[in-house]
């Protein structure tokens, strides 16, 4: 049992891996095609004035073939900051699904500093070969030592297919002329 519970471990560390590699909000030099927020991406970013209608704006603007499928990844924060806005002392609103308040699945990530809002079928992680598990014993200290290798590509087949949703800056408040 100590083996397939190491290795499941380590499934657990390649989809961590996945994630950041995803959402990375700096990617690394050559994985810069791999993050949703890259600018080599370039993902269309829609702005609301709150979260809320930021994320029901980038709904709105995804095309009806994407929108049908659409899904909103974000982070449990985020979901909760919304949910405290929109309730207003209502606590009815809070047994209410996620689906139910933005309209289309969550899938909650806290990876996902900004929703992403689309249908992530055209997200894809691809594997060059089979994912190999090895181990070795240190002769020496008789630890056993456990080794996951994976090479994997993130590719975003389709921008058109994901919208960012971002909150707008608030705009400047208009200087005041001194009267005399």
């Amino acid at each position: 049992n100590l083996v397939a519970h190491v290795e499941n471990a380590l499934r657990s560390g390649l989809a961590a891996k996945e994630k950041k590699v995803a959402f990375a909000t700096a990617p690394k030099t050559g994985e810069e095609h791999m993050s949703f927020y890259s600018t080599q991406n370039a993902i269309k970013v829609v702005t609301g004035a709150d979260k809320y209608k930021a994320i029901k704006a980038a709904i709105a603007d995804l095309h009806e073939d994407y929108r049908e499928n659409a899904k909103i990844m974000m982070t449990f924060a985020d979901y909760s900051e919304i949910i405290e806005t929109l309730a207003n002392g209502n606590a009815t609103l809070y047994t209410a699904q996620p689906e139910q308040i933005l309209g289309k699945p969550v899938v909650f990530c806290d990876s996902a500093v900004k929703p992403i809002v689309g249908d992530f079928s055209y997200s894809h992680f691809n594997y060059d070969l089979n994912v190999m598990y090895e181990r070795d014993k240190d002769i020496k200290t008789g630890v056993e030592q456990f080794v996951l290798t994976a090479w994997f590509d993130h590719r975003i087949k389709l921008k058109s297919a994901f919208r960012i949703a971002e909150v707008a800056a608030p705009a400047p408040a208009p200087e005041e002329t001194p009267t005399v």
